[in-house]
């Protein structure tokens, strides 16, 4: 067992950080499940798609909404058409940008707004949500979902 007692601050950081890369080094070696592959064994029943880096880094812009209810302005209809399935765009861009479980939904739910709402919405939009990009991250998010069989279904 290793005594972590006796260091402090960086010390403390690069032998943590140190020892982990060791495990995981000798993990790897053997055989240990790890990386993508432990992440689909701890997420997959939770309908939770890994994301990229890429992807991670522009998801930010996706939460940057203040629920002042611009975008809904102008969307009864589409709501009322869409029977439940549509809630309004601020209640879409509040749940995509928080909950990935929710991706196939939330895709039913945009399938009412074409392209071009989204564009002027966005435009509008005080705080820049990007919500074409949001809608297209939803989408294939939604997808992956679907794609992958529920762990609890499999036999």
């Amino acid at each position: 067992m290793l005594c972590w007692g006796v260091l402090s601050g960086r010390a403390l950081a690069v032998a943590v950080l140190g020892w982990a890369m060791i495990r995981a080094t000798v993990k790897r070696m053997f055989g240990e499940v790890t990386g993508l592959r432990l992440f689909h064994a701890n997420y997959d029943h939770d309908r939770l798609p890994p994301v990229d880096a890429a992807t991670r880094a522009g998801m930010a812009a996706f939460s940057r909404c203040i629920a002042c209810g611009r975008c809904d302005v102008g969307e009864a209809e589409r709501m009322v058409a869409s029977r439940g399935a549509y809630p309004g765009l601020m209640r879409f861009v509040l749940a995509s940008s928080r909950s990935m479980p929710d991706y196939d939904a939330a895709a039913l739910a945009l399938e009412h707004v074409p392209v071009e709402v989204l564009r002027e919405k966005e435009r509008g939009c005080p705080t820049g949500v990007p919500l074409v990009a949001l809608a297209r991250f939803v989408d294939g998010k939604a997808r992956q979902i679907r794609r992958r069989p529920r762990p609890d279904r499999e036999r």
